[in-house]
């Protein structure tokens, strides 16, 4: 899952939101207590939507049905394909929202950026970069514009430091876009609820 799935499968409550946002930007064994950059300590709830999204990525990662999507690309990209699905599905989701939640996408994105840019500070610097740069651009509504698809796949590609096939296998996913968004829907029902369940 990318930035817009993990914020919204990790519920209504921003504390919730910031942890799932934020375990893109923690590494290693996670502490009790999970500290800031100022030295303070996050609200638990930070760290558990930080424990949830790393379960999340562990049991989407086992998914068949999601599986099965990154098949459709070929064996060309069974490295690089489940990036340029994760990304491909917070577009899907974007374009879908109304399908998945009661307050518009609009709403909900400005409410996450405006928690985020209170708390900043506080941010692991990777995390503060992205987040000013996601609110200044509106990037989880930006990602419903199939046009951005791929560009975003190119600044993920830059910033890895060896070779990749990324780029060929967000093609290989646009190729197939009817059949990925038809099976788009059910996976991400079935993500709901096991997120439900699990906080």
């Amino acid at each position: 899952m990318n930035y817009l799935a993990h914020v919204f499968l990790s519920g209504d409550q921003l504390t919730w939101q910031l942890g799932g946002f934020l375990g893109d930007f923690i590494k290693g064994p996670l502490p009790e207590y999970l500290g800031d950059e100022q030295g303070g300590v996050w609200p638990a709830e930070v760290l558990a939507g930080v424990r949830l999204h790393r379960k999340l990525d562990a049991h989407v990662d086992q998914m068949p049905a999601y599986l099965a999507c990154i098949e459709l690309l070929g064996d060309s990209y069974r490295r690089w394909g489940g990036v340029a699905m994760d990304v491909f599905f917070d577009h899907l989701l974007a374009r879908q929202w109304q399908d998945f939640s009661e307050l518009d996408l609009t709403s909900f994105s400005q409410s996450f950026y405006d928690y985020c840019l209170e708390q900043q500070l506080r941010l692991p610097m990777s995390a503060r970069r992205f987040i000013v740069r996601a609110a200044d651009n509106d990037l989880f509504r930006g990602y419903a514009d199939r046009e951005i698809f791929i560009p975003v796949l190119q600044r993920i590609d830059q910033r890895v430091r060896f070779d990749t096939n990324l780029v060929e296998a967000g093609y290989a996913v646009l190729d197939n876009y009817s059949e990925l968004e038809r099976r788009f829907k059910p996976v991400m029902q079935s993500l709901i609820q096991d997120c439900q369940r699990w906080r």
